[in-house]
């Protein structure tokens, strides 16, 4: 047996699980990145089905060689097949694209849960299944940290490649010296697809370019005629592209009645979507204030003239611009993407006036609200929270499983926080119909208003437009004289007001008219009785907090009948709400788990199906419930805390990893210490553990956010390991326990814990959109609890256990 090889291939697997995660964000959409994790722990549920019924393990090599090939091929059926998400409710031959699809995708993970589920059957018969599962963690987690630097050095494909590579090193080092047909063969092949694994991740040959779906803006936009793709770009965490293009105007809220059009503007596209404009305008230009004076944004400007501004999520510098060139003596420029930030400075320095390099510009690249808890924030007159993603229909659901601490209420108060006394918090969102992003954003802010103990009604004002709503919020009244500068700005820009203190019917709905004038109705109702409102009305308006942070999750289920009705007669992925995806999902992995977990009794061979027969079915029944408990518990942990440190470390792809690598190099060490614990000693605290970190984690996050960015990383990484270390205990305690009495269930303990898994990363997302981060955490600790209860509560020596 060869640990080092058992780490290499554990390598790979994580390797190939972030790197299809970024694959499908960029080539389709979240929804797919979502399915890269259970597609992965799908694979290692069906290897334990097949070890089961096998009864006996493979020879490690060549899975590690079938693992290789089978992730190059993985990648060009994905990228080739011409899946369209937007037409399956109709073309019935995208259910055969998408089920070759995700059957490619999950083939490299069933080779290698079958190496390492063979190497803990085989490591059992001499007591040592602990070490195996061990040395698997370590080696996942060492991929998880790996796939940071991979990303950045190499992207997407350049990452698939290096797992491919991990694959075939695997191989040969676990290529015994017999027989003699491996030895040549085996080998030879090994060094023939090494080498061209090399060559391919050198030369990068044209056929390997990742290939995104028609529907996102950068396919889209490139067709435009003149159309110049000037730049890509990638970091571990995003792909940038830019495009000029005379196509591009993207001025949200510009009035009607501007005097001047829109500037000659590029276009820059993060994961070939979320288009954001570079405006080729000097702030000094007369054509920039006049534009500064014609948008939302004039307005605070002119209440508050010469304003200290802060800019959070600055994106391309359009509210940089803006702020300039309405007179903002100075402006400080949050941007936490440095691919955004660099395509600015050095492409188009000349064209936007040195736009992040000129004097009173202070750009920072972080995320907002790592800036604003920072010793090094100050205080400002203004404070912009930019629109800089892509207007997306309330109805489609797209960004619905998207985290944002961006928009919640704790950033709200924190945004507040560091306005001066008589400052103005800004925000703008798109107006959507019906109702969701504006009364959703007027009630967060309404909401931190309370929490500070001030009066809502007295210190917000909204008005729209046809395509945004702008909302202002002070720590103090707003007073007669600012309302009647609010109401001139509104009705010399053609700008309906929506509320502010002592609106009138006459002020709404005059120049851009809708068929229903509903935001002044809603605002009202949220100002005077929020509850019942959110109660009542047929889109789940709350405000996001950080235990709850999907801004773009609008789903109740009385909309079911309105989504099934239009299945196939709207222009969106799947046709509805990105939450039907995650139901549908659950559903499908739910069959597919209990067939994974049934298939070993029903197809287990007369001699094989005895031994297991002979084992006690009390018993049986307790290793079912206690490795599906486990399979559970691991991910209603692992998810939440990953969506959790988001938060605290910028990136969903970093904060994945650095959970992920926490989390299973903790575990890794407990499972190779498991046998200084006991069954009944694990659980109890592992369970108090997971009870507790709900409650610890926002004062956690509070003192994180004012820490450098190494300094975070490593305070998660310490916060994270007392429960990563006790979770590494139970599965291989478990193992240990079956050597003993029941070796022949090994695998098909193997193939529950990763069925369940598949399920509970899927139900891990459901709940989270349905009530809370805490509440999956806690359904983890539930988890735990029920192993305990019906496995370790007992001792491990009674009678009732088969000997």
């Amino acid at each position: 047996m060869s640990y080092l090889a058992i780490a290499l291939i554990s390598t790979a697997t994580l390797l190939l699980e972030l790197a299809l995660l970024r694959v499908f964000a960029i080539q389709q959409f979240y929804h797919f990145a979502f399915m890269a994790i259970s597609l992965a722990l799908l694979g290692a549920g069906a290897s334990g089905s097949l070890l089961s019924v096998r009864g006996r393990p493979f020879r490690m090599a060549p899975l590690a060689m079938a693992f290789a090939l089978t992730t190059l091929g993985a990648y060009l059926i994905i990228n080739y097949v011409p899946f369209d998400s937007y037409s399956i409710a109709w073309d019935r031959r995208q259910i055969l694209y998408l089920a070759l699809y995700f059957l490619a995708a999950a083939a490299p993970f069933v080779f290698s849960g079958l190496a390492i589920g063979g190497e803990l059957m085989r490591a059992g018969l001499a007591g040592r299944s602990h070490a195996v599962y061990g040395v698997n963690l370590l080696g996942s987690a060492a991929g998880s940290l790996g796939s940071l630097p991979a990303l950045a050095m190499l992207g997407e494909v350049g990452t698939v490649l290096l797992a491919t590579l991990c694959g075939v090193l695997a191989a040969l080092l676990a290529a015994p010296p017999q027989p003699a047909r491996w030895r040549v063969t085996g080998r030879a092949g090994a060094l023939i697809l090494l080498a061209a694994g090399l060559l391919l991740l050198v030369l990068r040959p044209g056929f390997l370019a990742l290939r995104l779906s028609p529907y996102k803006t950068l396919p889209i936009l490139s067709q435009a005629a003149g159309a110049e793709h000037l730049l890509t770009d990638w970091n571990a965490t995003s792909r940038v592209d830019v495009i000029a293009s005379d196509t591009i105007h993207v001025m949200p809220g510009l009035s009607l009645l501007a005097p001047v059009p829109v500037p000659p503007q590029a276009g820059l596209l993060l994961d070939g979507d979320d288009l954001m404009p570079i405006t080729l305008l000097a702030p000094e230009a007369p054509e920039a204030q006049q534009l500064a004076d014609y948008l939302p944004l004039g307005l605070p400007y002119r209440l508050r003239p010469g304003a200290a501004t802060l800019v959070l999520e600055a994106g391309t510098g359009l509210d940089v611009l803006l702020a300039l060139a309405a007179g903002a003596k100075s402006v400080t420029a949050v941007e936490d993407n440095a691919l955004v930030i660099d395509a600015v400075r050095r492409q188009f320095a000349a064209q936007t006036g040195n736009l992040f390099e000129r004097p009173g510009v202070t750009v920072v690249r972080q995320s907002g609200r790592v800036f604003v808890r920072s010793s090094e924030s100050g205080r400002y007159d203004v404070v912009v929270v930019s629109l800089t993603d892509a207007h997306r229909p309330v109805t489609s659901g797209a960004y619905s499983l998207t985290e944002d601490y961006v928009y919640t209420v704790e950033a709200m108060r924190d945004y507040l926080a560091v306005l001066e006394e008589d400052g103005l918090l800004v925000v703008t969102r798109w107006l959507q119909w019906p109702p969701s992003e504006a009364p959703r954003t007027f009630g967060m802010l309404a909401a931190a208003l309370r929490a500070e103990g001030l009066d809502p009604a007295e210190h917000l004002a909204a008005f729209r437009t046809l395509r945004t709503a702008t909302i202002l919020a002070s720590p103090r009244p707003f007073t007669a004289g600012e309302v009647a500068m609010v109401r001139d700005f509104l009705t010399t820009r053609g700008y309906d007001g929506v509320y502010y203190p002592g609106i009138t019917p006459g002020e709404l709905n005059r120049f851009n008219v809708l068929q229903e004038e509903a935001y002044h109705d809603l605002f009202v109702r949220i100002l005077d009785d929020p509850q019942a409102l959110y109660r009542d009305y047929r889109f789940d308006i709350r405000p996001p907090t950080d235990d709850h942070p999907f801004f773009f999750h609008y789903f109740k289920w009385r909309q079911t009948p309105e989504i099934l009705a239009s299945l196939g007669r709207t222009w969106q992925p799947f046709g509805g709400s990105g939450y039907f995806v995650l139901v549908a999902l659950l559903i499908l992995v739910t069959l597919a788990a209990f067939v994974l977990i049934l298939a070993p009794l029903v197809l287990l061979r007369r001699g094989e199906r005895q031994e297991m027969a002979s084992v006690r079915p009390r018993w049986r029944l307790r290793v079912f419930i206690y490795f599906a408990a486990l399979g559970l518990a691991f991910l209603f942990v692992e998810v939440p805390l990953a969506q959790r440190f988001i938060l605290v470390l910028d990136e969903p792809v970093i904060a994945l990893s650095v959970v992920i690598f926490s989390i299973l190099l903790f575990s890794g060490l407990g499972s190779l210490t498991v046998q200084r614990w006991s069954l009944r000693r694990v659980l109890p605290p592992l369970v108090l553990l997971a009870l507790l970190y709900p409650l610890l984690l926002p004062s956690f996050s509070d003192f994180a956010l004012r820490l450098g960015e190494t300094a975070r990383v490593l305070a998660a990484v310490a916060v994270l390991a007392p429960l990563g270390y006790l979770m590494g205990l139970p599965f291989a305690a478990g193992l240990r326990l079956l050597e003993q009495h029941s070796p022949a269930l090994v695998p098909w303990a193997w193939a529950i814990n990763g069925s369940f898994s598949v399920i509970s990363s899927v139900l891990a997302v459901v709940v989270a959109l349905t009530w809370s981060l805490p509440a999956v955490l806690y359904l983890g600790a539930a988890a735990y609890a029920l192993a305990w209860l019906v496995f370790a509560a007992r001792p491990a020596t009674t009678p009732a256990l088969p000997v």
